[in-house]
């Protein structure tokens, strides 16, 4: 089932959370809602299912405009972060409960809703659980069965609502891979709501980056993350260096001090900010298109080297993190100086202090409305 999202506005309290987001998801496709908390990622989310309403704007399932609907007429699937579980009823009735609660007329025969239930276990790898209450259950094994009775209706749309949230690390990661394989498997068009990037880069055929109500960038795992649109998405995913600079006739300065980078961004003249991920640090000993610094701290961890280096003339410091063997044969001290070239980086013109302050406010004002 295709969802097609036109020019959203929603409001809550005369503050507006989503302002003008459109959207095509298409049918069978596994689609993450990313962001940081306030980004308006949940209310998208909420509108799609139906538990709120647009104040303008229209959403389609396919041709039918399902804008005002309720959750039961667009006969979606929701996948709540705490399971939502009826502690009183087995695993089997809380699967069967959509099924079950129908009118008479659309109610399937027991026997059919037996195989159904059975089905879906097996699916979820929960075969043989069928009798036991979620108190019995293990975290990542509550929302199996969460997914399960979401699945039990056929939905046209499923959402899930940051549903590895409650989990630990472990868990988190093991179900991330067993979602992706089932989603190969039914071929559902799922949306999902996350604030972990990671999640939504390994589970997600494209990311919808969210930030203060608007659509920052919409692509695919590697075009998000290579190829940011915006200021925004480069300083949200992935660690990241952010530096104030001053362009003039194509160099950068840093507090008055030249840092030797070439940009082709010709259009861009006066204050900016530069940014370089951690990873796409590399040390060198060419000083052409690097930043030479101090070091000043060195912490290893998982095969990899962290550098915290201080840029001379300057306050501020940058982090690189190199694989261990690509520092074979070098002599790095805290104290040492040192030179780092950027593999890949982003120059963004700097928005304004007005547009910086502006923007946190009306993000703390919707905040505290949503909260």
């Amino acid at each position: 089932m295709d969802v097609k999202i036109r020019n959203i506005r929603k409001e809550f309290k005369g503050l507006a959370a989503l302002y003008d987001v459109s959207l095509d998801i298409r049918s069978g496709e596994l689609i993450a809602l990313l962001g940081p908390s306030g980004s308006g990622k949940t209310t998208l989310l909420r509108l799609i299912a139906g538990l709120e309403f647009p104040n303008r704007g229209t959403i389609h399932f396919g041709d039918r405009d399902a804008s005002f609907q309720s959750v039961q007429e667009r006969h979606v699937g929701f996948v709540f972060q705490q399971y939502a579980l009826f502690k009183h009823m087995t695993v089997f009735d809380n699967i069967a409960f959509g099924l079950t609660v129908r009118p008479r007329a659309e109610r399937p025969a027991k026997a059919v809703i037996r195989e159904k239930v059975m089905e879906l276990l097996d699916l979820v790898q929960l075969s043989g659980l069928d009798r036991r209450y979620p108190a019995q259950l293990s975290g990542g094994q509550r929302q199996r069965v969460a997914l399960a009775r979401a699945l039990a209706i056929d939905p046209t749309v499923l959402l899930l609502d940051e549903p590895f949230g409650a989990l630990d690390a472990r868990v988190r990661k093991d179900l991330r891979r067993w979602l992706r394989e089932l989603h190969d498997a039914i071929h559902h068009t799922t949306v999902f709501v996350t604030h972990d990037q990671e999640e939504a880069l390994e589970l997600a055929d494209r990311v919808v980056v969210m930030s203060n109500g608007k659509i920052e960038q919409v692509g695919t795992p590697l075009e998000v993350y290579d190829q940011p649109a915006t200021p925004f998405v480069y300083g949200f995913l992935g660690s990241t260096n952010v530096l104030p600079v001053t362009v003039q006739q194509g160099q950068v300065f840093l507090e008055g001090f030249e840092i030797p980078l070439a940009t082709t961004k010709d259009s861009i003249s006066g204050p900016a900010d530069i940014y370089i991920r951690a990873h796409d640090l590399e040390v060198t000993d060419n000083r052409q298109h690097a930043i030479p610094g101090v070091i000043r701290m060195i912490r290893r961890f998982s095969g990899q080297t962290r550098l915290e280096v201080r840029v001379p003339s300057s306050t501020h410091f940058i982090s690189a993190e190199v694989p261990d063997d690509r520092y074979a044969g070098r002599d790095l001290e805290e104290g040492h100086k040192v030179f780092l070239r950027p593999r890949h980086f982003g120059l963004f013109p700097r928005e304004s202090v007005f547009e910086i302050e502006a923007a946190s406010a009306d993000t703390a004002a919707r905040l505290s409305v949503v909260s």
